[in-house]
């Protein structure tokens, strides 16, 4: 029986494309993701590893750049001309579908990649002409091509020497004629408050107490994590915690007391390690806008999903925006889907989340609830029923002892006792529960009273 081969539509690169990502600003991810991947890579001793992004709305022009590794003379052309390959899987880095490069090219007219790697003098060069390639997949009369047609099109490579260039290595990425969504590629407060949430970023040392505690703790347990230089128009971005938090209700900012680090195992195996903060009054939920609510989850350092990806491993959706903190998976059999707003299915999927909604999820919705019961009764009110001949309640002109007390006749009762009302503060009732959490009658006093 004759074999009939495999045909590759020119439609599959538009699916690669255009198809891929929802939100414009997810290309600079991608372009950061291959960076980083370059930097850990190289062996060769650089400056301070870097990566840059450069805005020019004026000229409609971006460019991203960094001084990893680059890619060899003698191997660029066949690495960049691959689409949907690369040799990455298996090894510790964070990209491996051979796509995020391909990102830009739903916006720009014209797509350049540059690269070369120390101890070369050659700069290899590929074009991508993205105006024509969307002209013929609009085009019927073209719809049979094929994507190596269709790449053989739109696409040219070229090498020349650059002898000044040999102690450098670089990968830079030029999209020149860029249009998106409402201009969102060169809205510069946009990308970095994007940027802060979902890129391999060093905590802010001014602002965030616990940077060195937490930076420790993952550096020394989790492979690939890492933090970046990067650069947006030559501001440094970090990631935006800090120890005030801003939250929604009219209520004071709250701060955070200290942080909590901790491993989720399967068996005896580590597949994630991961921080939260323990907030001081926990009155309410952060405020979006900040960018640090909700327990994030991380791959590389790289975020998958947002900040809303966790919230059903809380009892409520709601109380994951109560929260504050990281996931840095390190299991290499969870694999970021394609769009990086989630995992792949698979069972180790399922055992994660599972573990987290127990472990980490569930106890703090717990406590959510129990402060939430508390917070909002400043003082709370407990009555108690005495003896008429108790010596300390006959005379209710003394002054009364820390809890405040007052006294009053039970008439309608007994004319033969009286009543204390004593009243808590909130203060108070958590050192109760804190310090007696084992006794089953004060647990019962709570749930009658509070």
């Amino acid at each position: 029986m004759k074999a009939i081969p495999f045909k590759a539509g020119m439609y599959l690169l538009e699916t690669l494309t255009s198809g891929m990502y929802n939100d414009p600003l997810s290309i600079y991810r991608e372009y950061i993701q291959n960076s980083v991947d370059s930097i850990d890579q190289s062996s060769l001793p650089t400056d301070e590893p870097h990566i840059k992004i450069d805005l020019d709305p004026f000229s409609k022009s971006v460019k991203i750049y960094d001084n990893g590794d680059g890619i060899r003379a003698d191997s660029a052309e066949k690495t960049l001309s691959s689409i949907g390959s690369s040799g990455k899987l298996g090894t510790m880095q964070r990209g491996f579908r051979g796509i995020g490069r391909l990102g830009g090219i739903a916006f720009a007219k014209k797509v350049i990649f540059k690269t070369t790697t120390k101890g070369e003098s050659i700069v290899s060069t590929q074009e991508w002409d993205c105006e024509g390639l969307r002209k013929y997949l609009r085009s019927p009369e073209h719809a049979s091509m094929t994507i190596e047609e269709l790449f053989s099109k739109v696409s040219v490579f070229s090498q020349n020497s650059v002898e000044e260039l040999t102690n450098k290595s670089f990968f830079e990425v030029q999209l020149i004629d860029v249009e998106s969504f409402r201009n969102y590629i060169f809205d510069i407060q946009r990308i970095k408050k994007y940027l802060v949430q979902v890129a391999p970023l060093p905590f802010n040392p001014d602002e965030f107490s616990f940077h060195d505690k937490i930076r420790n703790f993952l550096s020394e347990n989790v492979t690939q994590y890492g933090e970046y230089r990067i650069t947006v128009n030559d501001e440094q971005l970090f990631r935006p915690y800090k120890d005030e938090l801003e939250i929604t209700s009219k209520q004071r900012n709250d701060l955070l007391k200290s942080v909590e680090l901790f491993v989720l195992h399967v068996g005896d195996t580590p597949i994630a390690y991961g921080w939260y903060g323990n907030r001081r009054d926990l009155l309410g939920a952060i405020r979006k806008g900040i960018g640090v609510s909700g327990l994030r989850i991380k791959v590389g350092n790289l975020q998958i999903g947002d900040q809303h990806l966790l919230d059903r491993c809380f009892r409520e959706n709601r109380f994951n925006s109560y929260t504050i903190g990281e996931i840095h998976v390190c299991d290499q059999s969870l694999l970021p889907n394609s769009r990086r707003d989630d995992f792949v299915d698979n069972k180790e999927k399922s055992v994660l989340y599972n573990l987290i909604e127990r472990k980490i999820g569930l106890p703090l919705s717990k406590e959510i609830r129990r402060r939430s019961r508390i917070q909002p009764k400043v003082k709370t009110e407990a009555t108690v029923e005495v003896a008429p001949n108790d010596a300390d309640v006959e005379d209710s002109n003394k002054p009364h002892a820390s809890p405040k007390s007052t006294v009053s006749d039970n008439k309608a009762e007994s004319s033969s006792s009286k009543t204390i009302t004593i009243t808590f503060s909130s203060d108070t009732i958590e050192q109760l529960i804190n310090k007696c959490s084992d006794c089953k009658t004060l647990q019962q006093i709570l749930q009658e009273h509070i």
